[in-house]
C-alpha cells in the first residue's frame, strides 16, 4: 500500500503541494471532511505527477469552504503555549459556483487550477440526459464514477489525512493496467465516457477488461455517443486538447467515427494530425505545463475564421479566454517579424523581447514558424540561456559585501546579460564586472610584515653574528679573508713518506691569499686538519728550541 502522504508531499508540484494542505486544514476548521479523488489520486499511485487539476470532494456545503477562499479566511486565536501552526491563508484567483450540481470551478493562487464538489448520488433516466443528483457520502461519490481507476479518495483530515478509500479495487486495476466500468450501463448513462475511456487508454497505455469489452461495443453499436449535449461536446473537446497524446486521440476516434459526435463540421475538416507531434516537444522544450491553446491553433489551422470562432466558444465559453485564444495567431506573427529583424542581433535583445510575450507565444514560434533565424532564437532562448542563468555568481556578489535585494538582482541581471552577448567569458571578467556593477571597489593589497625591535641595525647585527658563527661546535671564530699576501711558512725538515698530512697543510697555507672575489665568499670556514695529525709541527717547534738555547748560555757568559 503506497503511502499517500509521501506521494502528496514529493510527487505534487510544490503549488499544488500547498493547495491541498492548506485546503484540508481549512475543511477541518469548518466541520467538514475533505478529500482529494479522482486523477489526481490515480496519478500517485502511479507514481506520477499529476497533471490535470485537483479534484476535491466535500461531505457536506461546498459554498462553506468557497465563502472563506473568496471573502479571507479568519484566523481563530489559540490558546497559550499551544504550538503555532502555519496560518491558513490560501486564496483564489477565480470561482465559477455552480449551484445545481453543488460545485465550483477554481483556480487557486499561482495558477493551480481545481475543483470542489460536494459527495453526491446521480441517478440516469435516460442516455445521454442530465442525471438526477442527491446529496452523498464520499463512498456514494466513488461508486458513481466511469472506472475503478477513478473511483479513489484520499482523506485530507488532520486526523486521517493520507488513508486510501477504494471501494471498487481500482488500485488492483492500476496494476494489472486495466480500464474497468463499474456497470454494465456505463456507457448507456453517460455517452461521454466513451470518450473518456479512449483518452485515458491512450494516456495511460490501459486496455479494458473483458466485460468493459463488451458494454463498450454495445454503445457503440446503438450509436449513443450521437447523444451528446453540446456542453458535453465541449468539455470532451477541451479534454482532449489538454491532452499531450491529443493528436493521437483525434486520430482514433477519427478512426472509429466518433469525431462526429463532438462537432460534425470538425469531422469533416482536414486536420494534420502529425502537428499536434511538434506542439508536444515545443511545450516539453519550453518547460511549459499546458498544450491547450497551441493544440486548439493547431486543431483549427485549415478552418475559416467563422468556424475558429464558433468552436472556440464551444470549447472555452469564457469570453476573455475566447478573446485571447483568437488573437494568439496575429501576436505570434508580430513577434516572429520582430525576432527575425535586427532589433533581436543580439541574444540579450533576443533575452528581452522573448522574455516579455506571452506564455504559448514562444511555442507556436517553434511550431509555425520555420525561419532558422527564428528557430535558432528561440531554441537558444529555451535551451541556452537557462545556463548562464543557472551559473549566476550569487554567492561571489555576497561575499562581496552586497545582500541580496533589488540591487543584488540587478547587478546578476547586468552580468547575465553580458555573459549572453559574450562580454564575459573567464572567471576575473566575471568579478570585475560584479565590482563595476556594485560599485565595490577591490581591497587594498595586504601590507608588509612589522620589522623586529631593534630596527634594522639590530637585524643586521643578528645577521652578521650568525655569518661569524663557525661551523664546527667548539671551535674558535675564523677571521675573514685579508687581500695582503700570507708570509711564507718557516721550513721544516723533511718527513717520511708515511707521514704526508703536514704538506697537505702547508698547501692549504700557500692557498690562503684568494683573489677578492673568492675573499667575499669566506661565509663559511675551511675545514681544520686534527692536532693529532700534526707531528712535524711539533718535532720543528723542538728543534728551534734547542738552537735557541747555546745562544742564551753565550749571552749569560
Amino acid at each position: 500500500m503506497p503511502d499517500y502522504n509521501f506521494l502528496m508531499d514529493s510527487r505534487l508540484k510544490p503549488a499544488q503541494s500547498r493547495v491541498v494542505s492548506q485546503m484540508g486544514r481549512l475543511a477541518a476548521t469548518q466541520g467538514l471532511n475533505l478529500y482529494l479523488a479522482g486523477a489526481a489520486v490515480r496519478d500517485l499511485t502511479l507514481g506520477l505527477e499529476p497533471s490535470q487539476g485537483l479534484e476535491f470532494v466535500v461531505e457536506g456545503n461546498v459554498q462553506k469552504l468557497i465563502r472563506p477562499l473568496t471573502t479571507g479566511i479568519k484566523q481563530k486565536p489559540r490558546p497559550a503555549g499551544a504550538v503555532p501552526e502555519e496560518p491558513i491563508d490560501l486564496k483564489v484567483e477565480k470561482v465559477h459556483f455552480d449551484a445545481a450540481r453543488n460545485r465550483a470551478q477554481v483556480v487557486f493562487e499561482g495558477g493551480v487550477p481545481g475543483e470542489i464538489a460536494g459527495a453526491r448520488n446521480e441517478t440516469y433516466n435516460s442516455p445521454g440526459k442530465p442525471p438526477v443528483v442527491s446529496p452523498g457520502t464520499i463512498f456514494d461519490d466513488l461508486r458513481r464514477r466511469d472506472f475503478s481507476a477513478n473511483a479513489m479518495a484520499v482523506s485530507l483530515h488532520p486526523f486521517s489525512r493520507g488513508l486510501l478509500l477504494d471501494p471498487t479495487n481500482g488500485a488492483s486495476d492500476l496494476e494489472r493496467k486495466e480500464l474497468r466500468a463499474l456497470h454494465s450501463r456505463s456507457f448507456f448513462d453517460d455517452p461521454s465516457r466513451i470518450y473518456q475511456f479512449v483518452r485515458l487508454s491512450i494516456r495511460l497505455d490501459f486496455k479494458p477488461d473483458e466485460k468493459t469489452t463488451r458494454w463498450l461495443d454495445a454503445a457503440l453499436a446503438e450509436k449513443t455517443w450521437q447523444e451528446l449535449r453540446e456542453d458535453q461536446q465541449g468539455r470532451e473537446l477541451h479534454a482532449i486538447l489538454d491532452e499531450d497524446l491529443a493528436g493521437k486521440v483525434l486520430k482514433a476516434l477519427r478512426d472509429r467515427e466518433l469525431l462526429g459526435g463532438l462537432d460534425r463540421k470538425l469531422a469533416m475538416a482536414r486536420i494534420e494530425f502529425d502537428r499536434f507531434e511538434r506542439v508536444r516537444n515545443a511545450v516539453r522544450m519550453a518547460g511549459e505545463s499546458s498544450v491547450l491553446f497551441p493544440n486548439f491553433l493547431t486543431l483549427v489551422e485549415k478552418l475559416p475564421g467563422g468556424e475558429r470562432a464558433r468552436l472556440a466558444k464551444k470549447i472555452f465559453v469564457d469570453a476573455k479566454t475566447i478573446k485571447k485564444v483568437l488573437g494568439l495567431e496575429q501576436e505570434a506573427a508580430k513577434l516572429a517579424k520582430l525576432l527575425a529583424s535586427a532589433k533581436a542581433a543580439k541574444p540579450s535583445q533576443v533575452y528581452a523581447i522573448l522574455s516579455a510575450a506571452e506564455s504559448p507565444l514562444p511555442v507556436l514560434l517553434l511550431v509555425r514558424y520555420p525561419q532558422p533565424a527564428v528557430q535558432n532564437r528561440v531554441k537558444a532562448f529555451f535551451t541556452k540561456f537557462p545556463e548562464f542563468r543557472a551559473g549566476a555568481p550569487r554567492a561571489e556578489l555576497e561575499t562581496m559585501g552586497m545582500p541580496p535585494g533589488p540591487k543584488f538582482d540587478h547587478v546578476l541581471e547586468q552580468v547575465f546579460l553580458d555573459q549572453l552577448d559574450g562580454k564575459l567569458k573567464t572567471p576575473p571578467q566575471i568579478t570585475k564586472a560584479l565590482r563595476t556593477y556594485s560599485g565595490i571597489k577591490e581591497p587594498p593589497p595586504a601590507p608588509p610584515p612589522a620589522p623586529a625591535k631593534g630596527g634594522s641595525k639590530a637585524a643586521a647585527a643578528k645577521d652578521a653574528g650568525k655569518a661569524a658563527k663557525p661551523a664546527t661546535p667548539g671551535a674558535a671564530p675564523q677571521a675573514p679573508a685579508k687581500s695582503e699576501p700570507a708570509k711564507p711558512a718557516p721550513a721544516r725538515p723533511a718527513a717520511a713518506p708515511a707521514k704526508a698530512a703536514p704538506a697537505v697543510h702547508a698547501a692549504a697555507a700557500v692557498k690562503a691569499p684568494a683573489p677578492k672575489r673568492a675573499a667575499k665568499k669566506a661565509a663559511v670556514p675551511p675545514p681544520r686538519a686534527k692536532p693529532a695529525s700534526r707531528p712535524a709541527d711539533a718535532k720543528a717547534s723542538k728543534a728551534s728550541k734547542s738552537r735557541a738555547a747555546p745562544k742564551k748560555a753565550a749571552r749569560g757568559h
